[in-house]
């Protein structure tokens, strides 16, 4: 049977030998400067990740097993599910010792699309500026969102949050109720360029590849 869009985890991402990782928010604007010295910023699109993946070398039939679904994500419509290596759990719960089986959620959003509020977090429980957070909203496709928390915040005795800020700013259609995952939320990607690299006796190195955030 023909391989699904987008790739599950453990269909592609989860199998590679990462050795460099990065990720960011894009910028999306231009800037301009008035007469009287004043420069504006102009967004003329959305904030999408886009990152790099740098693969450590590998012998070349762990690497042509990558390539093989590489090919496959050059295709129009391809797409792939990714998490950041970086940072598998919140700054404050390495492990997630602390959440446990808590099951947090989206208890409010604010009018300005910066904020949201958690609910169903242990009490006490520390959101950190700097970790990441992501939830699913819509259908057909299913939309991931992933944003990374400015401000951070601290649950109250009842497992709610203040108002969190987050990076970039959250898009229409997210609803309160959405089940939310911190440290490690998923993201999904297409293929932007490849570098298929170069073999060496019995290993290849040199293979990377850049990718980019889909909604669609």
């Amino acid at each position: 049977m023909a391989l699904a869009w987008p790739l599950p985890l453990d269909k592609f991402f989860d199998d590679l030998p990462i050795a460099r990782f990065t990720a960011r928010p894009g910028d999306a604007s231009t800037l301009s400067e008035t007469y009287g010295g004043e420069v504006i910023k102009h967004r003329h699109g959305s904030r999408l990740w886009a990152g790099r993946i740098v693969l450590d070398k590998d012998y070349h039939h762990v690497l042509a097993a990558i390539e093989a679904r590489l090919a496959l994500l050059e295709e129009p419509g391809a797409s792939f599910l990714l998490t950041d290596p970086r940072q598998p759990d919140p700054i404050a719960d390495p492990g997630k010792v602390i959440l446990g089986g808590a099951s947090p959620v989206i208890e409010s959003l604010t009018a300005n699309n910066r904020e949201l509020k958690l609910s169903g977090l242990p009490a006490g429980y520390v959101v950190s500026r700097g970790d990441l957070l992501g939830f699913t909203y819509g259908d057909n496709p299913a939309r991931y969102a992933y944003h990374r928390v400015a401000t951070g915040k601290t649950a109250d005795g009842s497992g709610v949050t203040g108002n969190i800020e987050v990076t970039p700013f959250i898009r229409p259609g997210a609803e309160t109720g959405a089940a939310v995952t911190l440290g490690n939320p998923v993201l999904k990607a297409v293929l932007t360029t490849s570098q298929y690299g170069e073999g060496r006796s019995k290993v290849s190195d040199g293979l990377s590849f850049n990718w980019q955030q889909t909604l669609r």
